[in-house]
């Protein structure tokens, strides 16, 4: 049955005709959605990689306690045959909806769409499924973050560095052939080749990795010629090109007229004190502790009304916090998610679904100790 067909049946037929539906189309009822009710979710999700994805993991575990219902999360351990088990597992036990940090683009895609076709709902978050079946997926735009970091260093070298003829700068990418890192390198080199003045001097692999970003960009500069700016495109990277400077003895912050202009994607507990300081001029952050409960507040409104698609924002629409919130409570310390970082989001078509492409933070000398940031809540 296919996705338009399918969600149209879903329409005609209501809650109650849910499982004799389905059942005709796959031979059976997972057990998710049959009744309306939303009390079990399980979250599949690579788990490895610092207070960044802690964040990610533990606002979903939040927001779950918050509405009371009961959350799995199962590490896919950097395997998507993991995952798609796992995935299988969810949907075989009757859990209420499946929320999905994909780990392989494709890989998982045969299983999300079994777990639809048998009633459980997928919802993606932080990394997309090439699955055109799902309801939503949530999450920001790596393409405009590189933008928005490349639009942040031109601001900067044009306040320092004005009365140059050109600026030379240098892209840091992450991994070659990951769809994350080639569109976080693409939004910047965009940017850069349509100025003039802007030489982009080379792109070397950093590989999301601080320890290769850091001898990779030693290693280029020593060879070559010192830049006037450097773009990373994750926390890792960025940290690993500090680094590097500090060993070369180049790195100083922006009241110092031989400042190098860096720019980065991500903020962190180390980050933002470094962009304090003005070593790193600004990082493009994202709102991920926004993520999975934006996902789960939606999954909790498609479930209890029968997998009504029109609790999901139309495609071309824009969603402020006026249409769309969520509850902010009492975690680590701090009221989390009161201030909306995510907004506004754009509804967007990403491989033949709806995206909810959420908003991302610039951080910079003003803001960089705001209480919003990720980075000074996971500290």
């Amino acid at each position: 049955m296919s996705r338009i067909n399918r969600r149209s049946f879903l329409k005609a037929t209501g809650a109650t005709g849910l499982a004799v539906g389905l059942a005709g189309c796959t031979g059976g009822l997972g057990g998710g959605g049959s009744d309306n009710t939303f009390e079990q979710v399980g979250l599949t999700a690579y788990v490895r990689g610092g207070a960044w994805i802690t964040a990610y993991i533990e606002a979903a575990e939040f927001y779950a306690e918050d509405l009371g219902i009961e959350l799995d999360v199962r590490p896919n351990q950097q395997s998507a045959q993991k995952q798609v088990q796992d995935i299988r597992d969810f949907t075989n036990q009757g859990y209420d909806g499946i929320i999905a940090g994909i780990w392989s683009t494709g890989a998982a895609e045969s299983a999300i769409d079994e777990a639809i076709e048998a009633g459980v709902p997928v919802f993606a978050t932080n990394a997309d499924t090439s699955s055109s079946e799902i309801p939503m997926y949530v999450g920001f735009s790596n393409y405009d973050g590189g933008a928005q970091c490349a639009e942040a260093m031109l601001s900067s070298l044009e306040e320092q560095r004005g009365d140059q003829d050109e600026w030379r700068v240098l892209n840091v990418r992450g991994i070659q052939g990951n769809q994350s890192a080639n569109q976080r390198s693409q939004g910047f080199l965009d940017v850069m080749n349509e100025q003039d003045k802007v030489t982009v001097l080379d792109t070397i692999n950093g590989e999301y990795a601080r320890d290769v970003a850091q001898s990779t960009s030693q290693e280029w500069i020593n060879a070559n010629e010192v830049p006037d700016g450097i773009y990373s495109g994750n926390l890792s990277m960025g940290l690993g090109v500090v680094q590097a400077l500090r060993n070369l003895d180049l790195a100083v912050p922006k009241s110092d007229e031989d400042h190098i202009i860096l720019t980065q994607m991500d903020g962190s507990p180390e980050v933002n004190p470094l962009v304090s300081e003005g070593l790193i001029d600004a990082a493009a952050d994202q709102p991920n502790y926004f993520y999975n409960p934006i996902a789960m507040e939606y999954m909790r409104q498609y479930v209890e009304s029968g997998q009504d698609e029109s609790v999901i924002p139309e495609v071309g629409s824009t969603v402020t916090p006026e249409d769309f919130s969520i509850e902010p409570g009492q975690h680590k310390g701090v009221e989390l998610w009161s201030e909306p970082i995510w907004a506004p989001g754009e509804m967007r078509e990403q491989n033949g679904h709806p995206w909810f492409r959420t908003n991302s933070i610039l951080i910079t000398e003003e803001n960089a100790d705001q209480p919003f940031l990720w980075g000074n809540v996971w500290g």
